[in-house]
């Protein structure tokens, strides 16, 4: 009679628990209530609130978390690759992404002040440059060109109009985004480089990133979800970046499980030096 009893109880219990999980699931579907967006801001405002938020990094940034992607090699082969990263990031120009499976390098990215490079241990692929060479960058053939890796993340300042050289600046305001864009004019025509696409919600950081060649075509966007403060009067830092390469077919998304803060590394840290088989000095 008493483990009828227990038994009773205990399917009581699991109707119970299936009972609340089918609600709370059921709750969790519907959509959340939309806010209206904000009035624009300024061009100058706008790009200060961006680059506010990237001066109060104050270090290099350290992030983990899984990644997955695809990129097409030179042979016109395609790989996909679910891996466990780590990246290192300190403004304005330097990255290290180290993509491994069971402890395994599997690829390296990088960028410092010098060199670039992208070396791919499983398929036996590996770039190496110096950003200054005048011969035709390779970059263009790299699956995940690490320069725009860095403005991939979105945690850059935007260059002002002081910073952009021949280029201007300009806004132009859709929906619900507040767009930032680097135009250049020559040989009497306006040509569209980079957009940078801020939410016009609170607290109206990059959502999306496009960089276009000089014909208009896109090669690189990248779009930055579940933004949160790295600490209390920190940086507000995004947890998912996907990105996507159309001349390569690649693409990839990180979902960073943490941040954290390195004030002493610097960039002649070793997480940015190149990796010995660049054979660079």
């Amino acid at each position: 009679m008493e483990r009828n009893d227990r038994r009773r109880d205990r399917m009581g219990f699991r109707t119970a628990y299936g009972m609340a999980l089918v609600l709370t699931t059921s709750a969790g579907c519907h959509p959340r209530p939309q806010i209206t967006p904000l009035p624009a801001l300024p061009l100058t405002a706008a790009v200060a609130v961006v680059n506010d938020n990237a001066a109060r990094i104050g270090g290099a940034l350290r992030a983990i978390g899984p990644v997955d992607g695809v990129a097409r090699l030179e042979n016109g082969r395609r790989v996909a690759f679910t891996l466990d990263g780590t990246l290192f990031f300190l403004a304005p120009r330097f990255v290290r992404f180290d993509l491994k499976r069971f402890g395994d390098r599997k690829l390296l990215i990088g960028s410092n002040a010098t060199h670039f490079w992208y070396l791919d241990a499983e398929n036996e692929v590996r770039y190496c440059g110096r950003h200054d060479d005048t011969e035709p960058s390779p970059e263009q053939a790299i699956p995940i060109p690490p320069e725009q890796l860095v403005d991939a993340l979105g945690i850059s300042p935007i260059p002002t109009s002081a910073d952009a050289g021949e280029a201007r600046l300009v806004q132009r305001v859709e929906d619900e985004y507040q767009q930032v864009l680097w135009i250049s004019d020559r040989e009497g025509r306006s040509t569209l480089h980079k957009e940078y696409w801020l939410d016009r919600r609170a607290p109206r950081l990059v959502r999306r990133v496009v960089f276009r060649d000089e014909h208009g075509v896109v090669q690189m966007e990248s779009r930055l979800e579940d933004y949160k403060p790295l600490s209390p009067h920190g940086p507000l830092l995004p947890h998912e970046m996907t990105a996507h390469w159309p001349a390569t077919e690649s693409q990839l998304r990180f979902r960073v499980s943490r941040w954290t803060l390195h004030t002493d590394i610097g960039p002649d840290g070793v997480q940015f030096a190149p990796p010995s088989d660049c054979g660079t000095d």
